[in-house]
């Protein structure tokens, strides 16, 4: 018990580090997330302009505002930066500082995580809730049942992608050119987790091999129960669950091993 409350200490004093450090720079962080919406409200605007008043995919215009609204929040709630952190740090040595204190290296960037995350879900939750408010087109129906489902969902997603882009940024212990490799894999991202479009717009095969991926899982599935594509009890629901946690046991072991292998090349060049 003492051992774990003094992992809980440090953890809020990373906590309150992260937090005065973005509000330090939180010009920088409102700049990053007006920059976040670019993507999503143009594809939105692509497929009204596209389906023109018509249902295409079982989307309606209705159905198309309130899919990449959920896209620009699921992606802001899960979405990480890591790789490029790590890839740096481990480039220019900087990671020994790290190396030498007694926490993994990991729980720096778990926390800044956390605090971003937090930044933005206070943001963009309440913008949602007052445009909605103002604009009867952008209203969503939600239970109870799939507000929770859709936080646990939301929750996998983001340690999903984590370890993900942690892992490759891993890679720069072997390479100078991870966050190349890392910008590859999110070209697929864009287009396999649904945030360029839902994923009933490609072949039945794409969508598939999406849904079997950690592509689907980590944006295509949170937004679609969030607007109401899913419903309660559907097999559905269980199904991605199962697909996520089993993405995710596989990310974490990969992790361990990567991380392992890593510091002990880290350690042969001299840091």
């Amino acid at each position: 018990m003492k051992g774990l409350a003094l992992f809980w200490h440090k953890y809020r004093i990373l906590i309150r580090v992260e937090w005065a450090v973005m509000f330090a720079y939180r010009s920088e962080s409102l700049i990053w997330m007006v920059g976040a919406f670019i993507q999503p409200l143009v594809s939105m605007a692509v497929w009204l302009s596209i389906s023109n008043n018509q249902a295409i995919g079982g989307y309606d215009a209705h159905d198309y505002m309130v899919y990449f609204l959920g896209v620009l929040v699921v992606d802001r709630l899960t979405s990480t930066w890591d790789v490029w952190e790590l890839d740096a740090s481990i480039q220019d040595g900087s990671l020994s500082s790290k190396l030498v204190r007694p926490f993994h290296p990991v729980h720096w960037s778990i926390s800044q995580n956390l605090v971003y995350k937090l930044f933005f879900a206070f943001l963009l939750i309440p913008a949602w809730a007052i445009a909605a408010a103002l604009f009867p087109v952008l209203r969503i129906t939600i239970s109870w049942e799939i507000m929770l489902l859709f936080i646990c969902a939301i929750v996998v997603s983001s340690a999903i992608r984590f370890l993900i882009g942690f892992e490759f940024g891993l890679f720069a212990f072997w390479t100078n050119r991870a966050t190349a490799i890392y910008s590859l894999y999110e070209g697929f991202h864009l287009f396999l987790a649904g945030r360029i479009a839902p994923l009933s717009m490609f072949p039945s095969w794409v969508e598939k091999v999406a849904a079997w991926l950690p592509f689907y899982g980590t944006v295509g599935f949170p937004v679609e129960l969030l607007v109401g594509k899913i419903e309660v009890g559907s097999p559905v629901i269980l199904h991605n669950f199962t697909i996520q946690l089993a993405w995710l046991i596989l990310l974490f072991i990969t992790f361990r091993l990567l991380w392992r292998k890593g510091i002990k090349k880290y350690g042969a060049v001299g840091g």
